[in-house]
């Protein structure tokens, strides 16, 4: 039995599932390369939105599949507020037989977040929270989705527990409080026009940046405390949120200005960055107490968009009162594609068998001449030839970096090593390098470790696996300074764990890299350019490594180089380690 979930959220995206498992999962912006791939189409100037479904992202799926559209079974869609997903898809999808169209249940948005977060699980019953910014709107309430708490035992999901805010924004949860401060420090992806997004910002939002920064903040025991928690409950005020930033604005900000270059560098934004990170840490642990408290399961799935939120998570699986934590890699809308194709599964169709998703690889595999056929059109502008993954390990060694393409893309924010880059992390020059030199973004933002899975206790303080990259463990005080490249400021790391069974040539790679070396574990970075969405196809991911300073290209069997290039005195390779 054939299922397709589609995301009509940001983000938009497909997933086919095949009698409970996962045939391919993809988000358009990876095909259509538009940076979260609204698929709005314009009426006048803003006065009328509309959505079209991800038609890349369909096919894709389809053709993973080897079958066409009327080869499906059930088709279910989803997307926040009103949802209104399946009058779109009844219009627009070629499918005969429009039956097989399906919706969830109103309020559906939290729903489907929580059908990806806990049948992609290994757990048999679990509880399961979901946080995000904007929900369904409630039938007959005037109010949205704020966060909600399932209780998943089997195939089935009820929901115990559930809050929301007013339609007119006047009170919010956490994921718009966490962007609005987002968006006071100008960390915004513009888009459309200029008064477009959370709080008119003019564009998504950039909350990993935040998060980012934080740690370079300090405590401010005089700024008021904003968020309330109690009894399965955050409560904050739009307007106290305004008022808030402009006291701390008129008493600690003079000279800083958010749209100027580098205003990340005052201290002041550095503050709020911390108080934000801070206070939502506190509440979503709170929250996950409380998940605990009225389902009384051991295990917890954690999803929706603030699950992306690493640190928060780690302080979840370290302090919180749960024995295992599952957390989806695509927590935000894009796994609202696996969620709506699960329920399409399991509630729709009635279908039993489970398949935890352990890889977020959930992309097509490319042929060894659709490679070849990438690289013939790049022409002279490369050289390439086989080359194994030990003479790869060795680049590493010698500090080049690497653009790693393997397998199928990952879904989701994270790469996990299938569209990476990749540098030694035991280089202090590495992580500036990267950042303003080949990806160029600010300096201030860490660069992830993806570690043997059977060597991460060496070297982190882990609370188990962590293997989509979305826990942030202390790194070892005794490792920090042979890894300063991964090791953040506040002595900390976003730990992928790598399974040879999930990932074998990685994992291959990694020990052959601890052989040389003596450090099971490399530097892991997306495999994309600032402001452009992560490399899906051989062709992306040659023209990226031209348009960028990577040193080499490992894609397929095939290692690419750029003939005459000569490094810059600043590259890490021309700086040889003591």
């Amino acid at each position: 039995m054939y299922v397709l979930g589609i995301n009509l959220s940001h983000d938009r995206a497909a997933c086919l599932i095949e009698d409970g498992r996962i045939v391919a999962a993809v988000e358009e912006e990876r095909l259509d390369r538009l940076k979260h791939s609204e698929g709005f189409i314009i009426h006048g100037h803003f006065e009328k939105l509309s959505k079209v479904l991800p038609m890349k992202a369909v096919t894709y799926c389809l053709d993973a599949a080897g079958i066409g559209i009327d080869d499906v079974d059930v088709v279910v869609g989803n997307r926040p507020l009103g949802d209104e997903a399946r009058d779109r898809i009844l219009r627009e999808l070629p499918i005969r037989d429009k039956s097989k169209i399906h919706s969830l249940p109103m309020p559906s948005h939290h729903l489907t977040h929580a059908y990806a977060g806990y049948l992609a699980s290994p757990f048999e019953d679990a509880a399961v929270l979901v946080v995000d910014g904007v929900g369904s709107k409630v039938p007959g309430t005037g109010r949205i989705e704020k966060h909600t708490i399932f209780d998943g035992e089997g195939t089935s999901l009820q929901r115990v527990h559930a809050e929301t805010f007013p339609e007119d924004w006047s009170e919010v949860g956490l994921g718009l409080f966490y962007s609005f401060f987002s968006a006071k420090l100008g960390f915004v992806t513009r888009w459309g026009h200029p008064t477009f997004g959370d709080f008119g910002c003019g564009g998504y939002t950039e909350a990993g940046k935040t998060m980012g920064l934080a740690p370079y903040g300090q405590p401010r025991p005089e700024w008021q405390r904003l968020l309330t928690v109690k009894e399965g409950n955050v409560v904050v005020r739009t307007e106290d949120m305004e008022n808030a930033w402009d006291a701390w604005y008129a008493a600690d900000g003079g000279g800083y200005d958010a749209k100027q270059k580098g205003s990340w560098q005052h201290q002041f934004a550095k503050d709020v960055a911390y108080k934000i990170q801070t206070e939502t840490e506190e509440a979503m642990l709170e929250l996950a107490r409380y998940a605990h408290e009225v389902t009384g399961r051991s295990k917890l799935c954690l999803t929706g968009g603030v699950a992306l939120n690493s640190v928060a998570n780690q302080r979840i699986v370290a302090e919180g009162p749960f024995d295992e934590v599952y957390i989806l890699p695509p927590a935000g809308d894009a796994g609202t594609a696996i969620g709506a194709a699960y329920y399409g599964y399991y509630a729709v169709a009635g279908g039993t068998e489970r398949h935890p998703m352990r890889s977020g690889a959930t992309g097509r595999s490319y042929s060894e001449q659709e490679i070849e056929a990438a690289v013939r059109e790049a022409g002279e502008q490369v050289e390439s030839r086989r080359a194994t993954i030990a003479e790869v390990a060795g680049l590493l060694a010698e500090h080049r970096l690497v653009g790693w393409f393997q397998g199928g893309s990952e879904i989701g924010p994270r790469a996990l090593g299938h569209r990476s880059m990749l540098a030694d992390p035991r280089h202090p020059e590495v992580r500036d390098y990267l950042n303003e030199v080949v990806k160029h973004r600010e300096v201030f933002r860490p660069f992830a470790p993806s570690v043997l899975s059977e060597e991460a206790d060496s070297w982190f303080d882990m609370h188990g696996d962590s293997p989509f990259m979305l826990l942030v463990p202390e790194v070892l005080e005794s490792r920090r300074d042979q890894v300063p490249a991964i090791t953040h400021v506040d002595g900390t790391a976003r730990v992928q764990t790598v399974e040879p069974d999930v990932n074998p040539r990685y994992h291959e790679l990694i020990s052959r890299f601890a052989e040389l070396t003596g450090v099971p574990l490399v530097l892991n970075t997306s495999y994309n350019d600032a402001g452009e969405p992560i490399v899906e196809t051989p062709a992306d991911a040659v023209r990226t490594f031209l348009n960028t300073e990577l040193d080499h290209l490992y894609i397929g069997d095939l290692l690419l180089t750029k003939p005459g290039r000569e490094l810059s005195d600043r590259h890490p390779s021309r700086q040889p380690l003591a």
